[in-house]
């Protein structure tokens, strides 16, 4: 019994060296997919930012004898997808509806409203981005006070 001898020190040691390299490996797998899909938002919420501060650029006006509204994108160099229309009456109450027509960067679209005590209007415009996805850009909220018609 006195003979059985344990694994010799360089087998111990070229195993030890294998676990190593091996956690390594699985560990700079992980982190490399990690990094790379952080980079990927990071880089979506940017282009995000950029396009909904620098290229979207629209107006909002009542047309009072019409009733109706109209956006307006002539000075956008972005693509409307669609719009969110806040309309506040003279209560307070708040009414939302979609548009989801595109309005493209040399157009405008008029909209049916009932302007009967409508005070105003928010408009949320949603942009799509290089990458497909559909943004909506808070940032560029506009707002339009209706004056008397």
């Amino acid at each position: 019994m006195r003979n059985k001898k344990g694994i010799s020190p360089l087998i111990a040691t070229v195993l030890l060296i294998g676990f190593t390299v091996a956690l390594a490996a699985v560990i700079m797998t992980w982190g490399l997919d990690y990094i790379k899909g952080t980079t990927k938002k990071v880089d979506e919420t940017t282009e995000a930012k950029f396009k909904c501060v620098n290229d979207l650029n629209f107006d909002v006006r009542f047309l009072c004898d019409e009733n109706k509204i109209e956006i307006d994108a002539l000075k956008s160099s972005v693509d409307i997808v669609s719009v969110l229309i806040r309309v506040k009456d003279s209560t307070g109450t708040k009414t939302s509806m979609t548009i989801n027509e595109t309005i493209p960067v040399t157009g405008a679209r008029t909209i049916d409203v009932d302007l009967t005590d409508v005070v105003s209007i928010d408009a949320v415009a949603s942009i799509k981005l290089n990458s497909g996805k559909i943004v909506m850009c808070s940032e560029a909220a506009k707002e339009e006070l209706l004056n008397p018609c």
